[in-house]
């Protein structure tokens, strides 16, 4: 069965945040993530109302929760814990500031990873996250997490049933039923209805499907942990 491509556009940080906020939503739909949440609370205590705010409305006024800090000449001392304000001589050699502002943003960083209690031993990314919302990972796999997330969605609404042959038709079935959703031509191995009907009659014919579909819902079940936890992903 051929892949088809999939033109979901989830490279952008918004789109990630996205994914965030929709799980942490799911988070609080769930019982078994009570106690983290709990935890959480105050790391969440920016984010106001996720359970009965849809995201582009909540967006518009929390976007900047996210924003990036960038360099910038200044006037101001900025408070924001996560930068540093220097006093750069204009009149010493360019090659010998960029030396001096090197160690002491590196020294400076090292000091905050510690405070955070990041295993400096173990950081495979060069990217440090600062930010109190940074995402755990330099590189996110937007749209893998994003389709997943839907057939989470879908295995959610109906009680969580076995993963079986049954199930992936119910998938089929929304995602035929998205009329303007690329999802209806997912990268997912996910066959058509007619393929259902005359080439996948059994749980075997699908064995492969139905693995790729589990390990999808574990990966799901994995990060709503994290984001309980006030992690994401």
């Amino acid at each position: 069965m051929s892949q088809q491509p999939l033109n979901v556009s989830m490279s952008s940080k918004k789109q990630h945040i996205r994914l965030w906020y929709e799980c942490l939503q799911i988070c609080h739909s769930q019982k078994e993530f009570s106690d983290n949440l709990k935890k959480s609370k105050s790391f969440y205590n920016d984010w106001g109302d996720v359970k009965n705010t849809k995201f582009d409305h909540w967006w518009k006024d929390h976007k900047i929760l996210f924003d990036d800090l960038y360099i910038r000449e200044t006037d101001k001392v900025s408070k924001n814990p996560n930068t540093l304000t220097l006093n750069i001589p204009l009149s010493e050699n360019v090659s010998t500031i960029m030396k001096e502002v090197k160690k002491i943003v590196e020294n400076k960083q090292i000091e905050k990873l510690k405070e955070k209690g990041v295993d400096l031993n173990n950081k495979k990314s060069s990217k440090i996250g600062l930010s109190k919302y940074s995402f755990t990972q330099s590189e996110i796999k937007g749209v893998f997490h994003y389709i997943n997330l839907e057939i989470y969605k879908i295995y959610l609404k109906l009680n969580k049933p076995p993963i079986n042959r049954n199930f992936l038709i119910e998938v089929r079935k929304d995602f035929d039923s998205r009329k303007r959703s690329q999802l209806r031509k997912s990268i997912l191995n996910l066959p058509t209805m007619d393929m259902f009907e005359k080439q996948y009659q059994t749980n075997v014919d699908l064995d492969d499907n139905i693995r790729s579909i589990r390990r999808g819902i574990k990966s799901v079940e994995k990060t709503l942990i994290n984001v309980s936890n006030g992690k994401f992903p």
